[in-house]
């Protein structure tokens, strides 16, 4: 008896406890919603827009996000090239489930600030292979039922592997995805993959990160790919001077900003 005892804790330090729960996908899920990202960010992007037959078009933006109480909010201004300078994208994410996020985007050619509404969110984002939705990074939790698939392995680092499935039909044709994956790192909460799928159940693109760097105590991305399977289309976001916590005014964050542009600031 004494022997079986022995065997058995040395079979509790290799593999563990017994019956070790596992976190369902919704609680995954929120602690990536809820994982530490700074009370204010400033960064630089860029983004590298490439053709199935290899051409690029590059373009030069800088965004700002800026929590206010349980809210974020976030405004990113088209830098270059002349053609699509001063074009901007203002975005109120409420926390508040029942409350509709808010988002507008001014075209200076027409002068003229135009509310991306719920039934617009789906659609891309100024010819990039991101939808205005994905701007956000974190999908509304409520948005999906989440399950757990399991664990993988990205890159060397462990992964839970969850799927995300619109609540409803008619979010479904909102957000243009029938299914979602997510691929988030066990130790930190971060996502390094997304896959979609389109409302035909085909697969659609694929969201990777390609480079994570821990800057002021918070993973940070640094390089993002989307890569769409149907166009063959890619989409590269390459993020730079980050600045965490810093000072950002509130008046920043309006539709007037949207129309001064960045050189307004």
């Amino acid at each position: 008896m004494y022997q079986v005892i022995l065997c058995f804790a040395a079979w509790l330090c290799l593999f563990g406890t017994v019956d070790a729960a596992e976190p369902t996908g919704l609680q995954i899920m929120t602690s990536v919603d809820q994982r530490e990202d700074g009370d204010t960010l400033q960064q630089h992007m860029k983004q590298i827009l490439i053709d199935r037959n290899g051409r690029e078009r590059v373009r030069q933006m800088m965004s700002f996000r800026k929590d206010v109480g349980v809210d974020k909010k976030m405004i990113s201004f088209f830098l270059e090239p002349a053609n699509i300078r001063d074009t901007a994208l203002l975005t109120f994410d409420y926390d508040n489930e029942k409350t509709d996020d808010d988002q507008w985007l001014y075209l200076p050619a027409l002068k003229k600030v135009r509310r991306i509404s719920a039934s617009d969110r789906g659609d891309y984002f100024m010819g990039t292979d991101f939808s205005f939705e994905d701007m956000k990074q974190t999908p509304e939790l409520t948005d999906y039922s989440w399950k757990l698939l399991g664990s993988d392995v990205l890159n060397g680092h462990d992964c839970w592997k969850v799927q995300g499935e619109p609540a409803s039909q008619s979010l479904g044709q909102e957000l243009g995805y029938s299914k979602i994956i997510q691929y988030v790192r066990k130790t930190s909460a971060v996502v390094v993959r997304v896959d979609y799928w389109d409302l035909a159940q085909r697969p659609l693109k694929t969201m990777r990160m390609l480079e994570l760097k821990e800057i002021q105590g918070i993973w940070t991305p640094l390089k993002i790919e989307m890569v769409n399977a149907q166009s063959s289309h890619e989409t590269v976001i390459e993020l730079s001077d980050h600045v965490y916590n810093g000072d950002i005014a509130d008046k920043k964050f309006s539709q007037r900003s949207l129309k001064r542009g960045y050189r307004g600031h």
